[in-house]
């Protein structure tokens, strides 16, 4: 199975980034218009309110560059609800709202000190050090290094410009400015690296049996690259399934599938199988893959044994409430396939491919003409039936295959007391 070229293993990691990135450029675009009006209400009314004269001069340049900058955030709202995320334009569209309000803060210092002579260097120290924290929501390190740097350069430049604030002074903001860039930046990285980790692990943990998916965690995507492996698939179908769901609505019908499977998976990821995928009211399981284990066989004949266990359990349930018992078939089969991630960016699973497959889905469907609930190829059984107590049935033909299939019932795990002549049964001597 080969990768198509178009989509890259951190293909969904970035999407998902950019996604995050989206979303905090939009609480960033709402914060800075309530930020302006916010400071319009404290500099024009509160200081109006408490009797002082509004020291910053309302000139036309003035109230000109205050418009166009709510005007830009308004503008920016609304882009930014109709964007959709994308990897590109996540790393750069940080870039011009950082400029646009690193020069609005930084203007407005300039052109108060320029026309009254006055410089709060406490209100920009303030302000820029607000310009670096809507770098919290970004989550590229150098869009925290551009707030950081732009920021500082500000505060610097003006500082000299006006010629108020020793070498001493100007040298401290910039510190606590690098400081605060510097943790912004780790805690956004180890926020981003546990946000992708847990949803990477979410994700394994659907089709991966836990120790699996903490091998693959810590070994990383190489541990799912295409591989050709022997491997056990067991396939499990639900006897008269359109039949019983007739009975039902939609509703129902899903959640008894929800509940079927949900046992039903527990015991494959249990004895370390994956679930491949769910076909209707039919599942493939494999052993094997993506883990290489030499006692696949034994496992994949213990979890249908285990099947079969907790059916038994489901029926008794049914019965109390009146309802008919279910009946199962399973068919296992031993072989080579090839295993590893099918799909694009927006899609994709873990699936297994090949001959192998085809005969096992075979096999569960000969379960039905042989009057039994769980079936096992020949190699299956060679495998790890001398564990278990089973009867061979003799050869079978099977859609779409020459060779005949040689097929055994599987009766129950083997035992000190099981009787010589079952066990000479069970392993075809």
């Amino acid at each position: 199975m080969r990768r198509r070229d178009n989509v890259s293993p951190h293909s969904n990691e970035a999407l998902v980034l950019a996604t995050s990135s989206l979303q905090g450029e939009r609480r960033v675009a709402i914060v800075r218009l309530v930020v302006v009006l916010m400071m319009s209400v404290s500099q024009v009314f509160i200081a109006w309110g408490g009797g002082k004269t509004y020291s910053p001069p309302l000139d036309g340049l003035r109230l000109q560059i205050i418009g166009a900058y709510v005007f830009f955030s308004i503008v920016a709202i609304i882009v930014l609800l109709f964007q959709r995320p994308e990897p590109q334009r996540a790393r750069w569209l940080p870039v011009p709202t950082a400029l646009a309000d690193t020069c609005f803060f930084s203007f407005m210092a300039w052109h108060t000190w320029r026309l009254s002579g006055e410089f709060d260097a406490g209100m920009l120290c303030a302000s820029l050090g607000m310009v670096l924290a809507f770098s919290v929501v970004r989550y590229s390190w150098w869009h925290v290094l551009l707030s950081t740097v732009l920021s500082s350069a500000a505060y610097a430049l003006l500082a000299w410009m006006t010629g108020h604030g020793s070498v001493a002074r100007v040298s401290f903001v910039l510190i606590c400015y690098a400081a605060l860039g510097a943790l912004i930046a780790l805690t956004n990285s180890d926020v981003g690296g546990m946000f992708l980790n847990l949803r990477r692990r979410d994700g394994l943990s659907r089709f991966l049996p836990k120790q699996v998916v903490e091998r693959v965690m810590q070994l990383g995507d190489a541990s799912l690259q295409p591989v050709q492996r022997d491997v056990t698939i067991l396939f499990s179908d639900i006897r008269d399934f359109t039949a019983l769901s007739e009975a039902l609505d939609p509703g129902e019908v899903l959640a008894f599938l929800d509940d079927y499977f949900g046992h039903m998976a527990h015991i494959v990821m249990a004895h370390h199988g994956i679930v491949n995928k769910f076909l209707g009211d039919g599942m493939l399981a494999c052993w094997g893959v993506p883990d290489a284990r030499e006692d696949h066989a034994e496992l994949a004949l213990r979890a249908a044994l285990d099947m079969r266990a907790k059916l038994e359990d489901i029926n008794a349930q049914r019965i109390l409430r009146g309802l008919s018992p279910l009946r199962i078939g399973i068919g296992l089969h031993t072989g080579m396939v090839a295993a590893g991630m099918l799909g694009g960016a927006e899609q994709h699973e873990y699936t297994v491919i090949g001959d192998a497959v085809n005969l096992a889905s075979r096999v569960e469907g000969l379960t039905k003409s042989h009057g039994v609930d769980i079936l096992v190829s020949e190699r299956t059984w060679m495998m790890g039936g001398g564990h278990f107590m089973g009867e061979r049935l003799g050869e079978a033909q099977v859609k779409g295959r020459r060779e005949s299939v040689v097929l055994y019932s599987l009766l129950g795990p083997r035992t000190a007391e099981t009787p010589e002549p079952v066990l000479r049964a069970a392993t075809g001597t």
